[in-house]
């Protein structure tokens, strides 16, 4: 899962709610874990944040169910704090196609 780069889409939600660099944040996310990994990724990729003002930063946490694994990130804002209001991102793998949707997209 998660080898090809090339069919990679996002939903309108994603489009109209999500800055455009905490997207690719996530897809570089996606692509690190799959070079440092010999398991193959879960086909279902779960992104949720936790936004810091006080640090001008969001938590990122990026998890998958099988095999389990967790991992924290923080991704630091450089200038004004977007009014980012999203909980939680899926990227769903189906070998033909990635897309980056919201749980309520789905």
């Amino acid at each position: 899962m998660f080898d090809n780069k090339e069919n990679r889409y996002v939903t309108r939600g994603v489009d109209e709610q999500v800055p455009k660099k905490i997207q690719l944040y996530c897809w570089n996310l996606i692509d690190k874990k799959r070079s440092e990994t010999e398991t193959e990724l879960d086909y279902l990729q779960i992104f949720e944040f936790n936004p810091d003002n006080q640090r001008q930063a969001i938590e990122v946490i990026h998890r998958q169910e099988e095999p389990f694994f967790i991992e924290y990130h923080t991704y630091t804002i450089k200038g004004k704090m977007p009014d980012f209001q999203i909980k939680k991102l899926w990227v769903i793998d189906d070998r033909s196609h990635q897309t980056m949707l919201l749980p309520e997209d789905y």
